[in-house]
This record gives structure tokens, sequence and C-alpha cells, in this order.
């Protein structure tokens, strides 16, 4: 097998990339309950960006494959009776092991960690399908559990934005969009998405309290940190929740309003889309991967897609999406 290869973290992003290089390697020998997949394609993930930087909370032994989310076929399988039902398989998987990664052209994955894949999903779209849109289904979850009827929140430009914008109006639910860029504000509305907000522009956080209060948002979803948790935390209403899960500002959370925490019962917490999947059982979660299949089948959610790299290409995949991550994602494709 092919692999790009991590020989050390790098803090600067492009001294990262320059010290990645592809290297021959033996296929693994499987566990018990891991499948082999021959990987179609792979995307370029924020989270990627961060691992190869040694800023994410997974680190591995070095040399390291990145890359966590992709597609392929199972083409060999493990002894367990779940590693056997999926044998020649298309399948999406998300696998953080130290076993392999997905900028490769085979990985060794768990069985639990793969999701079959109908033959009408293309690769593009089934490469990016285990992580974002169970992402989006559970935060409008939350939303639905919690009474809200309107949700906040940023990076609303990317892609899981996108996607609670699309399952929220489905639940009736409206959303208060905010965006880092001016030019954001447009596509967004365009799109049919009514509350829009720059960051940036005049009287932003008066604009957002109004929101906030008038359409009675008490939940928010934070994928940036640093001081816009604490601007959407104070905007909203009392008995206010904001879920924190991603951190693209790189910095920590800050201007938290101390008596809103103290005085309103506002509150903050993490989420992570592998521990909501681990309190579901095999058949809850095969139901809502079901239901996003179809919704991708008819064009209801879409994964924009920027580019298409051979693996040997690698340099300028990173490259494209670092220059413009909100222009879609970046895949890498293993077997040209």
């Amino acid at each position: 097998m092919k692999a790009i290869t991590l020989p050390a973290y790098q803090g600067n992003i492009i001294r990262a990339l320059r010290s990645l290089e592809i290297q021959e390697k033996e296929l693994p020998v499987l566990n018990s309950d891991e499948v082999l997949i021959e990987i179609a394609a792979a995307p370029v993930n924020p989270s990627d960006l961060a691992f190869i930087q040694g800023g994410y909370n997974i680190r591995k032994a070095l040399p390291a494959i990145p890359g966590f989310e992709g597609t392929g076929k199972v083409i060999q399988t493990g002894s367990s009776t779940e590693a056997k039902n999926i044998n020649g398989k298309r399948v999406s998987f998300f696998s953080q092991s130290e076993r392999g990664g997905s900028w490769s052209t085979h990985i060794p994955v768990k069985a639990c960690d793969c999701v079959a894949i109908g033959n009408e999903l293309p690769d593009e779209q089934a490469a990016c399908f285990s992580v974002n849109p169970f992402t989006a289904y559970a935060m409008v979850e939350l939303a639905g559990e919690h009474g809200s009827k309107a949700i906040i929140q940023n990076a609303a430009a990317g892609q899981v934005g996108k996607f609670i914008n699309v399952l929220a109006e489905r639940a009736s639910i409206q959303v208060i969009n905010i965006v880092r860029k001016e030019e954001h504000v447009d596509m967004l509305k365009t799109a049919g998405n009514k509350f829009v907000l720059w960051n940036q522009e005049e009287d932003f956080l008066q604009k957002l309290k109004e929101l906030a209060s008038s359409l009675y948002a008490r939940i928010t979803f934070d994928a940036v940190g640093g001081e816009q948790s604490g601007q959407m935390l104070g905007a909203m209403p009392d008995n206010s929740m904001l879920y924190l899960y991603g951190a693209l500002s790189g910095r920590t959370l800050s201007e938290i309003p101390a008596t809103d925490v103290i005085f309103s019962r506002k509150s903050i917490q993490g989420f992570n889309m592998n521990e909501w999947k681990d309190k579901l059982d095999s058949n809850s979660f095969q139901d809502i991967s079901t239901q996003l299949q179809e919704l991708f089948s008819e064009g209801t959610l879409k994964t924009e897609i920027q580019g298409s790299f051979p693996l040997a290409e690698y340099e300028k995949a990173l490259m494209q999406y670092i220059r413009g991550m909100s222009a879609g994602k970046v895949l890498l494709l293993p077997q040209k």
C-alpha cells in the first residue's frame, strides 16, 4: 500500500505540509473486529490540518498516516461476525486509530466505525458522510430536546452550518447564522436563509441579541471559540446553552459573561459526535444513516466539493483547501 506519512508534528502548517511524504508500506494484518478498506476517496478536514500540526486532541505515534475519514470497499475482514457482515460492501468510515489513516490506498478500520453506503451515493459524497451530516443531525435534535425555537450558529458558511440550516428548516426551527466574511451573507441569503449576520458589521452584537430574544434562541452551536463564545452566550436569553464543537479560532474561550452564568442560568458544554453516536443503539444509528442517505440521494443535502486530486498531488490538494476552506471539501483519490 501507499500512504502519505507524517514524520513529526509541526506547529507551522506550511512546514507540516512540506514534511509529508508518500511511502510504501506493508498491508496490515487485521484484528478480529477490523476490516481492510481499499480507499476510493478521502477528504481534507480542519481536524486533519490540526492533527499534522500537533494541535488536535488525537496524537498518534510517529511516523503516522493522517486522515480520519473516507470511503471505499471492504476487501478483507477479520473473524468477527460484525466484520464479516460488511465484506465486499461500500462503506463510509471515521477512524482515529493508531493503525492507519485515510490519506492512503488502504486502511484497517473497526467494523463498528463503518457505515454501509448504498450505490446511489457517489464516492465524493460518501467520503464526507461519516462526520458532518451526523453532527448536524445530532445538533438539530439537541435543539428540539431543549425546546429551542431557534438556533444560533457561527461558521455558518461551512458544511456543518449548511446542513444545520436544511435540517432545522425540516424541523421548523429558525437559524440565526453568523459568518466571518461579508460575501457569505449574500451567499447564505441567496440559498434561502433569512437570518444572516456578519460578525464585523455595525451593531453586530445588538442585532444578535435582538434576534435571539425575538426568536427565542436558547441554544447555540459554536465552532470557533475565542471571544465569539462569550458574545453569543451574552446575547442569548435566560436558561440558554452554548455547545462548543470546534475551535477554529485556535484561542481559548473568552468574554464569558460571569453574571449571566450565575444569575441567568446560562451554561457551556462540549459536543463530541462520537460520544453522541456511542449512546445510540445500532438500530437507531442505522435509521438515522438511512434518513441521511435518502436526503443526499434526493439532493436535499449535498457536500460541496471544490476539487479532487490523486494521492501524489497531496501538496496541491492541501494548499487549495488551506486557501479557501469555505469553498468546499478537497478530496484525495488514492486509487488514481
